[in-house]
């Protein structure tokens, strides 16, 4: 069903465009059609638990700093398994800091995104760059950043200082979750989908438009074991809407995007969440997951 979506769209890129990145469309189109299908089985199954919670509490606010320690909420884990043995979690939670990335390294992160994001935009309010398999949203679509970067004669899109900050960032998180987990070092991995997501107020015209829908990671990817995001920009400041919402039966959690602040949970189904509609501005983040299964490492991307 997802496949036939992607085939199915000639109006949303100049015919040139698809003429050429047909061929490598499908397959970052999937990544996410998937991803946003499972989100939409989930919030339809979680609407009960979404309407019971209409209580929140702001664990993290935009206009102030959560201190060196962070915030931490720990939970028991809905899934123990003994399976990578000094990787899985003793006991889950989620864990919120701002003192990991800066204001200055949030913005050109920020500036990364858009050098992507500059070859096409989604028509709906979602725009993605996923930095492992290169899908960029075009319109409707997905198509390879890596083609249309060599379309404009270029080698790569990001320069050896960006690609090094991105590295730097995903060492720092990598081993604040090893340290926080009391995980053995080297035994978790970068995972993927990596991506970076500018939403807007636009209106959806794709079910890949749709992110605010309640969901657990690990109900999407199994390969999900520590899930981190970066938050590039500030709420109340640059977007309205947008929060992120840890989701719960009596009383929902909620996270203040913050330029610099990093939010990383266990991936399980003790975090089931979303984010609110953005209803003014852009809204920037990325997306860093771990896993602890060797099979789905990835090296750090490289576009």
């Amino acid at each position: 069903m997802a496949k036939k979506s992607v085939t199915k769209s000639p109006k949303e890129a100049p015919p040139s465009l698809d003429r050429k990145l047909e061929p490598v469309i499908n397959s970052p189109m999937r990544i996410f059609a998937t991803f946003l299908i499972a989100g939409i089985a989930i919030y339809y199954r979680l609407q009960p638990m979404w309407k019971a919670a209409e209580n929140t509490d702001v664990i993290a606010m935009w206009n102030s700093t959560v201190g060196t320690s962070g915030v931490v909420q720990e939970l028991k884990c809905a899934q123990k398994t003994s399976e990578f043995d000094g990787c899985d979690p003793v006991r889950c939670g989620r864990y919120v800091l701002d003192r990991l990335v800066s204001k200055e390294e949030a913005t050109q992160l920020i500036e990364m995104a858009e050098k992507g994001m500059k070859f096409g935009g989604s028509s709906g309010g979602a725009t993605i760059l996923d930095l492992d398999s290169g899908a960029v949203s075009v319109g409707n679509k997905f198509a390879d950043i890596r083609l249309l970067v060599k379309n404009e004669g270029m080698e790569q899109l990001f320069s050896y200082d960006e690609v090094k900050l991105f590295k730097s960032i995903k060492n720092r998180i990598q081993v604040e979750i090893e340290q926080k987990w009391k995980l053995t070092p080297g035994k978790l991995r970068l995972t993927k989908p990596v991506f970076f997501s500018r939403l807007t107020e636009k209106r959806a015209t794709t079910m890949n438009d749709e992110y605010w829908h309640v969901h657990s990671d690990t109900e999407q990817y199994d390969r999900f074991h520590y899930t981190s995001l970066v938050y590039l920009n500030t709420y109340t400041a640059d977007f309205e809407g947008g929060r992120f919402i840890f989701d719960s039966p009596s009383l929902n959690h909620t996270v203040h995007p913050r330029a610099g602040r990093v939010s990383v949970f266990t991936s399980g189904t003790e975090n089931p969440h979303h984010v609110e509609r953005v209803t003014k501005g852009t809204r920037y983040a990325i997306t860093i997951p771990f896993t602890c299964d060797p099979e789905f490492a990835i090296p750090d991307p490289v576009i």
